[in-house]
């Protein structure tokens, strides 16, 4: 069915306005950026101009480790006010000092990082401007860095600051491939790293900077998954109903906002199954012999997501699944003797599937080329893969936000990715959780495809189980430690399936009724939970009274 102008006005309409939901307070886009280079032995104080109340100190780290004494009072006549251990990627550290002084000193042992900038926070929780910096008995004149910036430190900081959860080693691997260093982050494929330096390189290396680049990819899926609605179900509701699941999932806008790299995961293997559903349903109506650029495309799609992180794998398992499910289904059908049937089978497009299959390995290894111009040679790229084989198949570490696989679709255990106390009993808090409404109809609705693609045959209620299935099954057989976010690649799957009930419904009265309380029902519960998905400072009683189970920590 073409898209038509309505088509076309209701995609432009809710990609932009899921992009600028995405993209408010997103991140500062213009941060401290100037650093100096701490190491054991060094020592300085810095001069308020007055003699001022000071509540805290706040050192935004760059990279490395610093351990440092903090002292008050003034030259010559120093008291010890607090220790720190720092250490992180782009990180504000709080140093309590409860004092009322004009001179803070700093003492730096046993340390080598980088540090961006210090401030200082005064008794009613104002900045107080740092008046000068000097040496201890010695001259340095870098060390005016480390207060060039006043303007740009937010204190005390916020998400909009900072680096949180793993964007502690995705940024930083993006900063090494811009500087041609080795990376800091190997455990997965080089491509979403170096979506997040194309990300940095055009708009700028800061919060704002790191993070708009997902904010984009998540926006960009509105319209796959519109498209994908469309074809699947050929009505406009059947493509409005998923687009607008997605853009309101708590997940889909949570990840899109973190410099990780799951969200281009997930963009990637939407469209490839986009486009093998195509060529998937051709095969059904018109046979073998149907154009195979859909599934050249769908390996290609998915060879990009096998290049940021492997477990793409298991959806594309599910496609070829399918393939063969009708290929053996034709051969049932076939009128020849076993050799006639195994030369069947092994006729268009096998040999297509494995020349393109073929393709992905290459564009998989042209991703390491920025390894490679790091220094890396062919035979330690091959050794890298088994590094990551080993590096997931070995891993015992626990985390308190781990969950496991059969727990996903109930939503039992959010990741809490971070919190931050704020002045006038406010809080900053981010959970990666799914939307209730989206994903338990959503698993509802997939258990009703499940039977209905068993019982009456339906290929449009298979392939979305199927695919489903694949994606979320084998991590019954993995040990490993596993989050919440590993779900994120089938939230469009249950979106798709809501949408096929609702499609089916929506001729009737009753049907568009309910279906119409449904969306707004999903739409208010984004409303509650924005706070706790986005960062937004909101009162504790209100984080408390979200908390619906015991096992929702935000």
């Amino acid at each position: 069915m073409p898209i038509d102008k309505r088509d076309l006005a209701t995609i432009i309409t809710l990609s932009l306005a899921f992009f600028l939901m995405a993209a408010w307070s997103l991140g500062l886009a213009d941060a401290p950026l100037t650093t100096w280079q701490a190491s054991g032995g060094k020592s300085f104080y810095i001069d308020l101009g007055n003699f001022e109340r000071v509540d805290a100190v706040y050192i935004l780290i760059k990279s490395g480790y610093a351990n440092l004494q903090v002292y008050s009072g003034y030259p010559g006549n120093w008291s010890e006010n607090g220790v720190a251990s720092m250490y992180d990627y782009y990180r504000w550290y709080k140093i309590d000092t409860n004092c009322e002084t004009q001179f803070i000193k700093f003492v730096f042992q046993h340390s080598s990082g980088e540090i961006v900038e210090i401030a200082v926070l005064g008794e009613e929780k104002q900045k107080i401007t740092i008046n000068s910096i000097s040496g201890e008995n010695y001259d340095d004149s870098t060390l005016s860095r480390l207060i060039d910036e006043q303007e740009k430190a937010e204190v005390p900081p916020t998400y909009m600051s900072e680096t949180y959860f793993d964007e502690i080693y995705y940024v930083r691997t993006a900063e090494n491939y811009i500087n041609l260093e080795e990376p800091y982050e190997w455990t997965h494929p080089p491509l979403g790293k170096l979506i997040l330096v194309a990300g940095i390189l055009a708009f700028g290396y800061s919060p704002f900077g790191w993070r708009i680049i997902g904010v984009i990819f998540a926006t960009l899926m509105i319209p796959v998954i519109y498209f994908f609605g469309k074809k699947m179900f050929g009505t406009w509701i059947g493509a409005f109903v998923p687009a607008f699941l997605l853009m309101f999932d708590f997940m889909h806008f949570t990840m899109g906002r973190i410099a990780t790299v799951d969200t281009f995961v997930v963009f990637f293997s939407l469209i490839s199954q986009l486009f093998f559903f195509i060529y998937f349903q051709n095969v059904l109506r018109n046979g073998w012999k149907t154009s195979v650029v859909p599934l050249f495309l769908a390996v290609l799609f998915f060879s990009l997501g096998f290049s940021t992180k492997w477990f793409v794998l298991y959806g594309f398992a599910g496609q070829l699944f399918l393939l063969l499910v009708v290929r053996f289904r034709d051969l049932f059908t076939f009128k020849g003797g076993l050799v006639a049937k195994i030369r069947t089978f092994f006729c268009h497009p096998f040999f297509m599937v494995l020349g393109f299959i073929g393709i992905a390995a290459i564009v998989y290894l042209l991703t390491f080329v920025p390894n490679m111009m790091i220094g890396d040679t062919l035979k330690e790229v091959y050794e890298t893969q088994w590094s990551m084989y080993f590096y997931h198949s070995t891993l015992t570490a626990d985390h308190p936000y781990a969950s496991q696989w059969w727990s996903w679709p109930i939503i039992l255990r959010p990741v809490w990715l971070y919190v931050s106390d704020l002045p006038g009993g406010l809080v900053s808090t981010i959970a990666a959780m799914g939307n209730p409404a989206v994903w338990w109809v959503g698993f509802s609705s997939m258990l009703s495809a499940i039977w209905k693609a068993v019982k009456e045959k339906n290929h449009t209620c298979s392939f979305i189980a199927v695919i489903f299935l694949f994606q979320w099954l084998p991590y019954i057989l993995i040990q490993r430690c596993t989050f919440l976010y590993h779900f994120y690649v089938n939230v469009p799957l249950l979106c798709l399936a809501t949408a096929y009930f609702l499609n089916e419904s929506w001729r009737g009265r009753w049907g568009k009724t309910t279906g119409l309380a449904y969306l707004l029902g999903v739409v208010a519960l984004f409303a509650l939970f924005y706070p706790v998905t986005s960062g937004y400072p909101m009162p504790y009683w209100w984080r408390e009274d979200l908390r619906w189970f015991k096992s929702w920590g935000f």
